[in-house]
């Protein structure tokens, strides 16, 4: 939230900043990669967070990236549903191992071992939408191909309250903020968002 001219203003996007705001935590953050994983991690220090903060490079900043038990887990918040989600992971990927391994590596005659991949889309926008839904960045492609040359695959699971159950079970906090999501939506169909959203927090 902005306050100007004594005016509490809410930003369009204040669940996506909530949102990235709470599993910026370490803590937070390993209890919703065991959640959607069904592991039980303790360690939260064994989590490396490699999150895009303002890159130069398309000016690029995605929500959460971490490498964890040789994943590079990139997870996104979104309230607005979008099917271009697999070409934005497209180029976080590509940016997040660039930063991560020497050019000149490419080069030399052995294998560069990176760590393996998985993109989510956190979903709890008002459009109805399944539990799980997986965009594929060759549904973008102007010519279908049965096996493309290049495939980028992102899970978008629905964490509004009533859908994916079992994992919002499973993460405290995760279902907590389905629960304040909620309240806004509808608080906010009788007042101003920015009463919504302070009744929804107090």
């Amino acid at each position: 939230m902005t306050e100007t001219k004594n005016e509490i203003r809410v930003a369009k996007n204040h669940k996506d900043r909530l949102f990235r705001m709470i599993f910026r935590e370490k803590k937070e953050l390993l209890s919703l990669y065991n959640a959607v994983n069904g592991t039980s991690y303790t360690n939260a220090e064994d989590l490396e967070i490699v999150t895009l903060e303002n890159a130069i490079y398309m000016n690029m900043k995605n929500d959460l990236a971490f490498i964890m038990d040789s994943y590079l887990n990139l997870y996104e918040h979104q309230s607005t549903y979008s099917p271009n989600m697999p070409l934005r992971d497209l180029f976080y990927i590509a940016k997040e191992l660039q930063g991560q391994i020497d050019h000149r590596d490419l080069y030399r005659n052995t294998l560069i071992k990176i760590p393996t991949p998985r993109f989510l889309v956190f979903y709890n926008g008002s459009e109805e939408q399944a539990e799980k839904k997986y965009l594929r960045l060759s549904d973008a492609f102007q010519k279908s191909m049965d096996a493309p040359d290049l495939e980028l695959v992102v899970t978008m699971l629905n964490i509004n309250l009533g859908k994916n159950r079992k994992l919002l079970e499973q993460c405290q906090t995760l279902k907590e903020y389905a629960i304040y999501v909620k309240k806004v939506r509808t608080y906010a169909k009788s007042m101003k968002v920015e009463e919504a959203v302070d009744r929804a927090v107090t």
